[in-house]
C-alpha cells in the first residue's frame, strides 16, 4: 500500500474510533495482531470517550513515508465521567500529542503515541497549577 493510502486509513480511524466512538473501526483498521493488543487499544480509546463524551481529536499535521504515518494532534473534551480514578470535574481539557503508526501489507500493526500527560492532570486539578513546573 502507498503512504497516501496509509495516511487516509489513519485519518479514517481517528474520525471513526476517536471522534465517533465507532467500535467497528478497530476490526477494520487494526491488525488482529496489533502490538499491545487491539482490544487493549480499543479499551483505552473507549475509556477516554466515556470520561470525555464530547471528545474531539483534531489532526494538525499528518504525513506518511514508507510503512509509517506520523500525526500531530490535539484532544479536547469535558471531563464528565471517571478517568484514571479521578471523579468527574467538568473541566475542559486540551492536550497535544504526536503518534507514529506502522503498517504491514496495508494494515496497521503497531503504534506509538506521546501526549501531555502532566498537562492533562494539571487541567483536571490533580496537580497544583502553581507548582514548580507551572
Amino acid at each position: 500500500m502507498s503512504a497516501d493510502t496509509n495516511v487516509a486509513d489513519v485519518r479514517a480511524f481517528i474520525e471513526r474510533a476517536w471522534n465517533q466512538g465507532d467500535t467497528t473501526a478497530f476490526d477494520e483498521f487494526l491488525s488482529p495482531d496489533f502490538v499491545g493488543g487491539r482490544e487493549r487499544f480499543k479499551g483505552m480509546i473507549l475509556g477516554f470517550r466515556s470520561a470525555f463524551p464530547d471528545l474531539k481529536l483534531e489532526v494538525h499535521d499528518i504525513f506518511g513515508a514508507g510503512d509509517k504515518v506520523v500525526s500531530r494532534w490535539t484532544i479536547t473534551g469535558t471531563h464528565r465521567g471517571p478517568f484514571l480514578g479521578i471523579a468527574p470535574t467538568n473541566h475542559r481539557i486540551s492536550i497535544d500529542g504526536i503518534a507514529i503508526d506502522r503498517f504491514e501489507a496495508g494494515v496497521r500493526v503497531d503504534g506509538w503515541a506521546q501526549f501531555d500527560k502532566f498537562g492533562l492532570l494539571r487541567q483536571l486539578g490533580t496537580i497544583d497549577a502553581n507548582g514548580p513546573f507551572a
